[in-house]
């Protein structure tokens, strides 16, 4: 009988098993090598990350300022019109008629020089009449006081009467005082004589001419103005709420239109003690020496009245002043990173565009923009050094 051969199928799986379990590990190590790849990207982002944390910010030099020590000046703006401080007008002392006048407009005069004249012959009789009636009046006034001592000396002898006294003395009195009123009189007319010379009052220009040679004027007319254009006034509206700040004896810095840019200097001379009506604004009055006569009447003015100010001060915009639990800081570029400095507000400048501080010193760089991202402690680098 003819044995048959064992059966295959066991040494297969034999053979097949140690394959399979090796094949399975293998598998299983590429799933943990797929599921570790993630989280090493994340790793190199964080490193990445911390890099540029690291890395200097750049500054331009409109985000920073270096300290040094300036003239600090507070002002209060103002503007107003110029007019001359002293000007004249003069008006017609007596009623006659112009016969000549001798200057114009725009000429300079001194004090006293003639400006115009008046017809005298009328005046001249007028006062030669006068004086015909006080010497008529000065012999009537020598009989009645001859009279009265006449009547003096018999009344003391009981020859004439007292009423006869009486009269010689009221007659004494009366002519007495018309003796003085003729006097007056002549005087007047003398006066009248002189003022028929119109002469200018003070030094200046003539601004205004408003008579003309053959006017018959009246007493009291206008003639002449004439102004001294050495000293003139500017009349400023300043705010309410300003004039607090002003004083008279503060100087004032003003530019004129037409002249340019030139800088005038003047002082506060007066405060006016009410607003313009209907306004909310108070006139302040400056006077400015005006020796080479550059400013005229009319032209406007515009300047700062200086209310403060402070010599070798530290300032800085708003923008650069920081505040924490320990109070007011900067952040100065020091060895290429940002640092605390600690200052203190002192005042505030140019209606708070900037603030005085101490705490600083001449030469440090000092971050003056708006930049809240930087904090102390962070690498920087300046643009263009």
């Amino acid at each position: 009988m003819t044995e048959s051969p064992p059966p295959r199928p066991r040494r297969l799986r034999r053979l097949l098993l140690p394959a399979l379990i090796a094949a399975a590990l293998a598998a299983g190590g590429y799933v943990w090598q797929s599921r570790e790849e993630p989280g090493a990207g994340a790793t190199q982002a964080a490193t990445a990350t911390a890099d540029a944390t690291v890395r200097p910010v750049e500054l331009a030099p409109v985000e920073v300022t270096r300290m040094a020590p300036r003239r600090l000046t507070d002002v209060v703006r103002l503007g107003g019109s110029v007019e001359p401080l002293e000007q004249s007008v003069v008006k017609s002392e007596v009623a006659a008629t112009l016969s000549e006048v001798l200057v114009r407009e725009g000429q300079d005069v001194r004090r006293g020089d003639l400006l115009a004249r008046f017809d005298t012959a009328e005046l001249t009789a007028r006062l030669n009449e006068r004086k015909s009636t006080l010497e008529g009046a000065r012999a009537q006034l020598a009989l009645a006081e001859k009279t009265r001592t006449n009547n003096l000396a018999l009344r003391k002898r009981d020859i004439v009467s007292q009423t006869v006294l009486d009269e010689a003395l009221s007659n004494f009195e009366f002519q007495r005082a018309q003796v003085s009123a003729l006097e007056a009189q002549v005087v007047l007319a003398e006066k009248a004589l002189r003022d028929a010379q119109v002469r200018s009052p003070i030094d200046g220009t003539v601004a205004e001419r408003a008579v003309n040679p053959g006017e018959n004027l009246a007493v009291n007319a206008r003639m002449f103005v004439v102004v001294d254009l050495s000293r003139v006034e500017v009349r400023a509206a300043v705010p309410a709420d300003e004039v607090a700040r002003l004083k008279p004896g503060q100087p004032v810095r003003l530019e004129v239109d037409g002249h340019g840019g030139r800088r005038f200097d003047g002082t506060i001379a007066r405060i006016n003690p009410v607003a313009l009506s209907g306004t909310r604004s108070i006139p302040v009055y400056v006077i400015v020496d005006n020796p080479d006569r550059a400013l005229r009447g009319g032209m406007f003015a515009s300047g700062d009245a200086v209310v403060a100010e402070a010599d070798g001060a530290f300032a800085l915009p708003p923008a650069a002043l920081r505040s924490d639990a320990g109070g007011d800081f900067v952040l100065v570029v020091e060895g290429g990173r940002l640092e605390r400095r600690k200052v203190q507000r002192t005042g505030t400048w140019s209606r708070g565009e900037l603030v005085q501080v101490e705490g600083l010193s001449e030469g440090e760089v000092v971050v003056t923009a708006n930049l809240p991202g930087l904090a102390a402690g962070r690498a920087v680098t300046l643009a263009g050094t």
